[in-house]
């Protein structure tokens, strides 16, 4: 087949054809998919899958202009997913990670696709503290406004916790990762915003159900990302015994089934006149004889064919074409599962959900 050369690619525009090295084959440039990008991207994590990405976000009911809450940053995948669907005047992504190196990897990500045409308006939260830090910040309890936290302002001593115990090696190591790579910026919403929708993929959704209660808008969606029916049933279990203010409305396993449809030749109907196991260039077959195709007299006769012959099995005579319609045999299955939570808690001081703005 040969091999593309990265410097003869560039600057090419999309559609344009390029050949290997050796001539052997020729490529269409196009540029990639939000699919094709997501999956092949460089990462840090374990990525969101195109077909639960794009469900999720039919699960939350998307719209340009809202304002969205993803916990769970990741690669940046489902960031991108949200964007696209919410960017519009006045949107915004509010996005959180526990680790920095995946948050500066999904940015990196975003930025570079389509030129970064989906990087403003979205806040990248990198929270060693978690996600509960984030919502205090969100919610005004947290009104430190320095990108990094600062070392001289907290309370703690380097060598006590809040307890006034000595610090261990696992909570020195982590005060560390805190103070050199924490952000936290500036809470972008006034006091009292809520969301449009919030995205979680976490490994302990529980824990933070309550606490993101207030940030959600009444009769707004939730969507939590799951790996197991096991974590699925312990979080309705919970529900129903800590929180009824949400409700299961959906739970969601999404299979993909890619089909394979092309046209083939009818060896019984092409009787010569195909080479059905070619590709290339249309041309005539050379007839029986000698190694270059020569051949003289009554033998020339004999083993020349007649008829229109071909080198391309694109070129099937449509009396000896056929066609093939199948599954692969490497269908996308089961990844997760997408919870659908709903508030259906309205606050007494706020309007009824349909007033609100």
């Amino acid at each position: 087949m040969g091999r593309l050369s990265h410097d003869e690619i560039i600057g090419m525009t999309p559609l344009s054809i390029i050949k290997t090295h050796n001539g052997g084959a020729k490529y269409t440039l196009h540029w990639p998919s939000l699919d094709e990008y997501s999956t092949k991207v460089k990462r840090q994590a374990s990525i969101m899958y195109p077909k639960d990405a794009t469900s999720a976000v039919h699960l939350l009911d998307l719209f340009p202009g809202a304002h969205v809450l993803e916990a769970g940053t990741g690669n940046g995948s489902m960031t991108l997913y949200i964007q696209r669907a919410i960017q519009g005047s006045g949107s915004h992504l509010d996005t959180v990670d526990i680790r920095s190196e995946h948050s500066l990897q999904a940015e990196e990500n975003v930025e570079r696709f389509w030129r970064g045409m989906y990087r403003p308006g979205i806040t990248f939260w990198r929270s060693v503290g978690g996600l509960r830090r984030v919502i205090k910040r969100l919610n005004g309890e947290d009104q430190c406004q320095s990108e990094l936290p600062s070392t001289t302002s907290t309370s703690i001593t380097p060598e006590e916790n809040k307890d006034g115990k000595p610090l261990n090696a696992l909570e020195l190591k982590r005060k560390k990762l805190m103070e050199a790579h924490e952000t936290l910026p500036p809470n972008p919403h006034p006091k009292g915003h809520q969301y449009d929708a919030i995205s979680l993929d976490l490994p302990d959704s529980m824990s933070v159900l309550l606490d993101l209660m207030p940030l959600l808008k009444p009769d707004r969606p939730m969507c939590l990302y799951m790996v197991n029916m096991s974590q699925v049933l312990e979080l309705v279990q919970w529900m129903r015994r800590n929180c009824d203010g949400y409700t299961v409305e959906k739970v969601l396993e999404v299979d993909w089934k890619e089909w394979s449809v092309r046209s083939a030749a009818v060896r019984s109907k092409v009787r010569g006149r195909v080479h059905v196991g070619g590709f290339g260039k249309v041309s005539l077959l050379r007839p029986l004889g000698s190694e270059d195709g020569s051949s003289n007299g009554e033998d020339e006769k004999q083993s020349k064919p007649t008829g229109t012959y071909t080198a391309a099995a694109d070129n099937i005579p449509d009396d000896a074409l056929g066609w093939v319609c199948r599954p692969l045999h490497m269908p996308v299955g089961h990844t997760g599962f997408l919870v659908q939570l709903r508030r259906n808690f309205a606050d007494p001081e706020q309007d009824p959900p349909a007033l609100q703005q």
